[in-house]
């Protein structure tokens, strides 16, 4: 969950409008989202080996919120890919990171799983 914290002040500190990245500040956040994407691709390694990928009931791949993980963490890595202007707007999905604390939560993911029902 700190990580998560953390990661989102970046996310609220960055200047979008330099997005050559030519500020200092601009500069340091962006080697803190490598780290940060380093960290969580960890965690979903450490949690595909202890669920599983896909095949058994509690699969790794059979949990909806396990998906938004991973995509965070595969956007994460394919917006380090340098000089692809059209892959630098995935960098707008990086406010995905900290929805990765609903899974961390229960109560808050029960929360929101009532929130999306009753809207359906």
């Amino acid at each position: 969950m700190t990580i998560i914290f953390i990661n989102s002040i970046c996310l609220a500190a960055y200047d979008y409008v330099d997005r050559d990245e030519k500020h200092p500040r601009n500069q340091r956040i962006a080697r803190a989202g490598l780290v940060f994407t380093i960290v969580f691709t960890i965690e979903c390694l450490f949690k595909i080996i202890a669920y599983g990928l896909a095949m058994h009931q509690n699969a790794y791949l059979r949990d909806g919120w396990n998906w938004l993980d991973l995509i965070v963490v595969i956007v994460g890595w394919i917006e380090m890919v340098p000089n692809i202007p059209s892959i630098r707007g995935l960098r707008m999905l990086r406010v995905l990171r900290p929805l990765r604390s609903i899974n961390s939560v229960k109560s808050m993911k029960d929360q929101i799983v009532s929130l999306i029902r009753s809207l359906g």
